[in-house]
Parts: structure tokens; C-alpha cells; sequence
């Protein structure tokens, strides 16, 4: 059949048969353009929805781990610690190659093991020094109609005494010490006037003796008392003195003790090892109103001193001006104000990183991530077995069992954080503790260079922890200026918390001596001080810290004897 028998005649109709035609395939072309946009449109939306998602999925994660972390700071357990039971070994099949016992020839990998036998506690008795104390003795007698036998009516004859001892407290009193200084002159040549010279006092003019103000000292920075309680006891005792007053009193003895502070910051700086942290403090009195000041501890190996200083403000200033012209190891938290400390063109500080803070991370990791977190976990503790194990051995004996045994497990933890890298969510609680990781991983490793070295920063965060009980108590300084006496002041108390010395007589000396510009600043040092007033020592804190040592001890050895 032709074609041509479909199409019309007349030219008109043909005419509009092709604009018909035409029309319709503009219209085809036309949804096909926009069907094409509709599909690029709808790839568009499933790209965001898709990447929305994964984003969603990120901060989902990031926020159940960061709800699991306040509930178990609210109500869980503080400790970083997971409690293995009886014969599981240790976690996840991770066998230990470390030893047992603590002999320094093993550090070369023996295979031998003791056994650890279990052992019941006793609480060692403490017994009290009655002869250090006043005795007061009190007889209660009989009378004399009581000494008369009832039955034969005779004297009865005394056969021997019931002694029995009894601890009784006076409140603290102030006493009034009136200094009479006789005065003497020759009537004849009229010469002069010749008294006998005052007493040493620690506050020209003041009336405050030595006793009470290291009293105020004590109890402010040692016992972390507010004055206005202070206040309140000394009214206990009958008198009244303004706080105002106490402050002046804080005043005068920390612009005394500065040459002592200096002494120490001295030699802190020649140790070839530090320690060093820092915590906040809010400050009254600042231009635009109260603002947050930082104490600083700074903690030496070779001259056992513990120094704190104060800055307005937590940035690199403060330790680049304090550590100007050390050298040597400072151990230190992940602050990025270090940074220019380490990485300077003339630095001669090295950087050794803290393992507690990364294993912090990784433990807040747990309830999302338990599988790698556990095993990361497991190596530290193992890290940590290797310390305590080596505990009291000699710095170059410490060093030799670190690269036997923690160097290997050190590369483990390398090389399995860089295989988390790849494969983790960036926003999640994982990633955060293998980025700091391996941010930090040649400062964490650099500890097992030298045995004088620790695992973690825990000696100054102890040390900071005073500054943290005080704060709760006084909760602010009262001015800027306040801030330098208070390092002072600090300082001097952690000197004497740190070698056992009893607070007040330590203060007390110091006053007396300082005030007096006494030239033998060397002798007041709390190291040396201690070793000249053994009588001043605090016998039971030493007794109390060798014997929770001795017990962790033999804890762990016993768990590392359980899980070999």
C-alpha cells in the first residue's frame, strides 16, 4: 500500500499535519530534557540525603558516646579499670610475655614464673607514743572510811594500782605574750639608753607571733580553710581578727618566703627531667570582672621540689617564660600552648606524652567500640605491667626491660591505631583516642629512651589535686595580685606535704628564720629541712604510703601470676 493514500490533498492540511508533528516532537524532546534535570535533580537530593546521613550517623555515634561517658561520670566508677575473673586470662586471648616476679635478670625474657600464694590481711595495730604527749595524772583514791576492812575492821594495806590511759582534747587557745624589755641609762654621763632587743617576729609591727601565722598559713594552704572560717575559730578562742587582717598577714609571709620560692625554681630548672600540668582558678577584680587564672606545677627528678606558678590566662606565655633556659625531658599533657616549647628552631626541651590521658581515650571508647578498645587497652595494661615490675630498680635496669618488652608492645599499638585510621567514623569516641594516639605517638613511645622517665604525667596531677581540693573550699582569689603569693605559699606547703614534714613547725621555723635574714637559705629546703628535724617527720603518713605500696605490689603480682 502507498503511503502517500494517508496523506491529505490540500496543501493546508498538510501544512498543519506538520506542525502538529512538529509541536509534538518539541514536546518530547522537551519532557525528555526535563525528565533528564528530574534524574539529575533526584541523584542531587540522594547524594545530600546519603551524605546527610552518614553525617547523622557520626553525630548519632558521637552522642551516645558522649552520654555514656556522663552517665558513668555521674554514676559509674571513676577508675579506669576492668576486673578479669578467675582463670579468663587475659582479654580477647592477648597473651602476656611479660614476667612474674621482679628480678632485674629476667628483663632478657625468661620464661620462668612463681606462683603468688594467696594471702589474708591483717590490720597492723597503730600504737600511740604516750611520751610525746603531757601527761596529766589523776588519782581516785578511796576514802578514808572505804580503807577500813569490813570484816576484821583493820587498815587495808595498798597492793597495786589499775592504770588506765584516756586521750582528752584542748580547743586551741591563743595565748597573750607580753615582751617587758627593762630599760637602762648612766646618770652621770647620760650616754644613751640601753634594752634588750625584741624577739625576731615574722610582721614588723604587727602583732601576730610566729605560731599564729603559720598557723594562718597552714590552715589556708594546708588544710585548704577559707580566712572567714578561719575567722570564726579565732573568735572560738576569744579574740577577733579581721580578715582583712589574715590577708596582710598572707601577704607579709608570702613576700617572705620568695627568696626560699626562688631557690627552688632555681634548681627545679637544672633537673634534666619535669613534670609539669595546670588548672584553672577563677580571679576576682579584672577590668571587664572576674576571669580564670591557671596554676602551673612544675616538678624536678634530680632536686625533689615541687614549684607552682600562676598566669592570668592558659596560653603558651606562661611555661615558655617559667622553662626559659631548661633543658632536658618535660613530661606533659596534649596542651597545644607546649607546642612552640618543643618545636622551636632552638628547642632543647623534648616532649614525653602522658600514656594515662590515651588510655582515657580509649576507655570512653568502650561501650561503642569494645572490641578494638579492649585490646588497646590490654597492651597498655601490659605497658603498665612492665612499670611496676620495674618499679624499683635503677634507671639503666628500667631501661633495658622497656625495650625487652615494652618497645614490642609499643609497635603493636602503632601499627594496629594506623590500621583503625582507615576504617573508623571520624566523629566517633575511636577515632578521637587513635588521633591523639598517633598525634602524640613519638612523644608516647619516647619514655622508653630513659629509665628516669615515667609512663604517664599522674606525679603532677596528684600534685595539682591540693589546688583542686582548695579550690572547692575558697573558690576564688580574691585579686590578681593575690595570684604570685598564692604559687608561693603553695609551694612551700607542697614541699612539706611532699617529704612527710609536719606543716606547722616547718612554717614556723621558716618564718623565724627568714625574718631574721638568715643566709643559709640551702638548709630550708624541705629535703634538707627534714633531714636535720627527723622529730618533725610524719611517721605514720610514710608507714601508710609503704604499705599501700607494698600492697599494689603484691596485688598485681598476684594477678599477673593468675593470668600467665
Amino acid at each position: 500500500m502507498d503511503g502517500s493514500d494517508f496523506l491529505p490533498n490540500d496543501l493546508r492540511q498538510c501544512q498543519r499535519l506538520l506542525v502538529a508533528a512538529f509541536q509534538q516532537a518539541t514536546q518530547l524532546e522537551r519532557r525528555v530534557v526535563e525528565s533528564e534535570q528530574q534524574v539529575a535533580e533526584l541523584n542531587r537530593v540522594l547524594s545530600e540525603t546519603s551524605a546527610s546521613y552518614e553525617s547523622l550517623q557520626q553525630e548519632h555515634a558521637a552522642t551516645l558516646d558522649e552520654l555514656a561517658w556522663y552517665k558513668r561520670w555521674a554514676y559509674g566508677r571513676r577508675r579506669e579499670r576492668f576486673c578479669e575473673g578467675e582463670g579468663q586470662g587475659h582479654l580477647f586471648e592477648l597473651g602476656s610475655d611479660v614476667p612474674v616476679d621482679g628480678d632485674p635478670a629476667e628483663a632478657t625474657g625468661s620464661d620462668d614464673t612463681i606462683d603468688v600464694q594467696g594471702h589474708c590481711r591483717r590490720r597492723k595495730k597503730r600504737e600511740i607514743d604516750w611520751d610525746k604527749l603531757p601527761q596529766i595524772r589523776h588519782e581516785h583514791d578511796l576514802s578514808e572510811e572505804e580503807k577500813i576492812c569490813s570484816c576484821c575492821g583493820r587498815p587495808m594495806d595498798r597492793i597495786g594500782e589499775d592504770v588506765t590511759w584516756e586521750l582528752e582534747l584542748q580547743p586551741a587557745k591563743l595565748e597573750a605574750h607580753i615582751h617587758v624589755r627593762p630599760k637602762y641609762a648612766c646618770r652621770c654621763c647620760k650616754a644613751g639608753v640601753a634594752a634588750a632587743p625584741l624577739p625576731p617576729r615574722p610582721i614588723p609591727g604587727g602583732i601576730a607571733g610566729p605560731g599564729l601565722v603559720a598557723e594562718v598559713l597552714v590552715s589556708k594552704f594546708g588544710d585548704h580553710l577559707p580566712l572567714y572560717r578561719l575567722e570564726d575559730i579565732l573568735v572560738r578562742s576569744g579574740v577577733y581578727i579581721a580578715r582583712s587582717t589574715l590577708c596582710d598577714w598572707v601577704k607579709f609571709a608570702a613576700e617572705l618566703f620568695a627568696p626560699l620560692y626562688e631557690l627552688q625554681r632555681k634548681l627545679v630548672l637544672q633537673s634534666t627531667v619535669m613534670w609539669t600540668d595546670d588548672t584553672s582558678v577563677t580571679v576576682l577584680g579584672g577590668l571587664q570582672g572576674s576571669f580564670a587564672g591557671n596554676f602551673w606545677t612544675y616538678i624536678g627528678h634530680e632536686y625533689p621540689y615541687s614549684v607552682y606558678d600562676f598566669t592570668t590566662s592558659r596560653t603558651r606565655d606562661g611555661p615558655a617564660r617559667f622553662l626559659r633556659g631548661f633543658t632536658g625531658y618535660l613530661h606533659a599533657d596534649a596542651f597545644t600552648g607546649y607546642d612552640a616549647i618543643f618545636l622551636g628552631p632552638h628547642a632543647a626541651i623534648r616532649e614525653v606524652a602522658c600514656w594515662a590521658h590515651a588510655r582515657r581515650k580509649f576507655f570512653d571508647a568502650v561501650k561503642s567500640y569494645p572490641r578494638q578498645s579492649h585490646q588497646v587497652l590490654e597492651w597498655i595494661r601490659q605497658l603498665y605491667d612492665v612499670e611496676d615490675r620495674a618499679l624499683t630498680w635503677s634507671p639503666e635496669a628500667r631501661r633495658q626491660l622497656r625495650v625487652a618488652e615494652s618497645i614490642p608492645v609499643l609497635d603493636k599499638i602503632g601499627a594496629y591505631a594506623a590500621e583503625l585510621a582507615r576504617t573508623v567514623l571520624p566523629k566517633s569516641s575511636l577515632a578521637k583516642a587513635v588521633n591523639y594516639a598517633r598525634n602524640q605517638w613519638d612523644a608516647l613511645r619516647r619514655y622508653a629512651e630513659d629509665g628516669r622517665l615515667t609512663i604517664d604525667n599522674n606525679v603532677s596531677e596528684r600534685t595539682l589535686r591540693h589546688q583542686a581540693i582548695g579550690r572547692k573550699n575558697w573558690l576564688f582569689l580574691g585579686s590578681e595580685a593575690a595570684g604570685p603569693r598564692a604559687a608561693v605559699l603553695c609551694t612551700i606547703l607542697a614541699g612539706a606535704k611532699r617529704h612527710r614534714i609536719e606543716p606547722w613547725s616547718y612554717v614556723r621555723d621558716l618564718l623565724l628564720r627568714l625574718h631574721a635574714d638568715d643566709p643559709r637559705l640551702d638548709e630550708l629546703l624541705p629535703d634538707r629541712w627534714a633531714v636535720a628535724h627527723p622529730e618533725a617527720i610524719l611517721t605514720h603518713r610514710l608507714d601508710e604510703s609503704r604499705a599501700k605500696a607494698a600492697r599494689t605490689r603484691l596485688r598485681r603480682a598476684h594477678r599477673r601470676a593468675r593470668c600467665a
